[in-house]
């Protein structure tokens, strides 16, 4: 048995070495039955829209529209809101070309119909199954496609190479664990990852060095994506709402939190409300769909806590220690009203973090965790403005010092002079239309 499994891999090896594109496209069909069964799993966990999963297998809810096509993958909430600049540029130079935008999560897909709804044509991206793939971009047909941040897919980027449909990297961020990958497969198998990509833009020169590395023949250095995000949008008569309701308590927020850090959160507001009894705390959770997972574990803590979009219908004034945001595309409001935001996915690591501009942009007292990977090059625009956090003594003190102290300042520096470099690389790329 061992050595028909040595045998095997032997033989898988050879065809990977020697037969990448083809090898993996057979091996994506050996995958559909785990792939189904892990989409019926993220149905079941919230994480995939019921109604629209024929998507994620290639098969399209819309119409194609006349005329060129661009499409754009964002996978998340951060990338989706990182390419509105991009959007907004592409269809000034060219308003008649169309642009399919695809996201993964749920979440993301709710910003776009939120922010984008008459900008762009939206579908979940399908996964990466030779066959689906092959469905997905002959029914689309773009002219180029353009991936953000660092979501390869080998049959996606293959197929579209094949069919000479340029593609481009924006914002190229690959963590150190993945760039390791990386080059482990360039040397076993000779696979360089980033040989099929037009051009790839990254941020700094050490990833430019790296992608260049495995294989990138033009490389671009401009500023990370993020930078150049709007101000999120506010809704007047809901701030007012929330502005009532949460009254004259002392509040502050944590944005984007991920399993391992609501802990963390929920033991510094009972640190605060030893000194501010009447002290509310705001999470936003990353994942809506996890509120009850955080209900929980509040209650579990022996304290009490109010949903967001129950309190917003039904309730004249929150009176718990916690309010969950459970809905999407309210934070605009919320950055309105309290001044104290504490920037979350930085807690612990493997995360990464997320963007702290969005609250900055509002003038609020901002400050992040340590484990901030995907924005190193960010954070040294904003050091002066946006504080680091060790631990939960460090995040009590700072919550502590901006609710007795903070006034709230004139938003950050202006980053239109960013918004050049990027308008220079959208218009040779759409040039080539």
């Amino acid at each position: 048995m061992l050595v028909q499994i040595l045998l095997l891999l032997a033989v898988l090896y050879v065809f990977l070495r020697f037969a990448p594109k083809n090898t993996l496209r057979f091996l994506s069909r050996l995958c559909i039955p785990f792939v189904r069964f892990y989409i019926l799993r993220r149905i079941a966990d919230g994480l995939e829209e019921k109604n629209r999963v024929n998507e994620r297998f290639g098969l399209p809810s819309q119409k194609k529209p006349n005329g060129k096509l661009i499409w754009i993958h964002a996978v998340s909430v951060g990338e989706t809101l990182s390419v509105i600049p991009i959007i907004d540029e592409i269809k000034k130079l060219r308003p008649n070309v169309s642009i399919l935008l695809t996201t993964t999560t749920v979440t993301a897909a709710k910003q776009v119909e939120q922010r984008l709804k008459d900008k762009v044509i939206h579908q979940y991206v399908p996964f990466d199954v030779f066959m689906w793939i092959r469905r997905f971009v002959k029914y689309w047909k773009p002219s180029i496609t353009i991936f953000v941040e660092s979501e390869l897919w080998a049959n996606t980027l293959y197929y579209l190479h094949d069919k000479r449909i340029p593609i481009y990297l924006m914002n190229a961020r690959i963590s150190e664990r993945s760039l390791k990958r990386m080059f482990l497969v360039k040397r076993l198998f000779g696979i360089l990852p980033f040989s099929l990509f037009k051009c790839v833009y990254t941020t700094t020169p050490e990833m430019k060095d790296a992608v260049q590395k495995l294989g990138a023949l033009e490389v671009q250095i401009l500023p990370n994506l993020k930078t150049l995000s709007d101000k999120l949008p506010v809704n007047e008569p809901n701030k007012k709402k929330i502005a009532n309701k949460v009254a004259k308590r002392k509040a502050w927020m944590a944005v984007s939190t991920h399993p391992g850090e609501e802990e963390i959160v929920i033991n510094v507001h009972k640190n605060l409300k030893i000194t501010f009894p009447e002290i509310l705390t705001v999470i936003a959770i990353r994942h809506p769909s996890r509120k009850l997972e955080v209900q929980r574990l509040a209650i579990s803590n022996g304290l009490t806590v109010a949903i967001y979009s129950e309190t917003l219908k039904n309730r004249k004034h929150i009176k718990e220690d916690l309010l969950l945001i459970d809905e999407i595309g309210c934070l605009g409001d919320f950055f309105e009203i309290v001044d104290t935001v504490l920037v979350c996915g930085s807690l612990i690591p493997g995360i990464g973090g997320h963007n702290f501009l969005e609250p900055l942009n509002f003038g609020c007292n901002v400050a992040t965790g340590k484990y901030i990977d995907n924005f190193k090059d960010t954070y040294t625009e904003v050091s002066e403005y946006c504080k680091i956090m060790s631990d939960e003594g460090d995040i009590a003190k700072f919550v502590s010092n901006s609710l007795e102290d903070y006034v709230r300042k004139s938003n950050i520096p202006s980053v239109a002079n960013l918004r050049d470099d990027w308008s220079n690389a959208i218009k040779g790329i759409v040039d080539n239309i």
